[in-house]
């Protein structure tokens, strides 16, 4: 409670300031953690497309070896 009320001492400037760097962090972090998600989506996408080979493969041996 102790940093509200040293806001609210602040001029209306300096809390404009204040608020505008604290919504700066905020983006900066925002952004950060989107990449980040980002990045592990294509991870977990192709780690997908994998598994999905593996098992089209997996299958088509299995279909080759009846056959033969």
């Amino acid at each position: 409670m102790g940093k509200l009320s040293t806001i609210a001492s602040m001029s209306r400037y300096d809390q404009m300031q204040y608020y505008r760097t604290r919504r700066k962090d905020a983006y900066a972090q925002m952004q950060s953690l989107s990449s980040q998600a980002s990045s592990l989506v294509s991870v977990k996408i192709a780690q997908s497309q994998g598994m999905g080979n593996l098992a089209a493969k997996i299958a088509y041996q299995r279909g080759v070896s009846k056959t033969a």
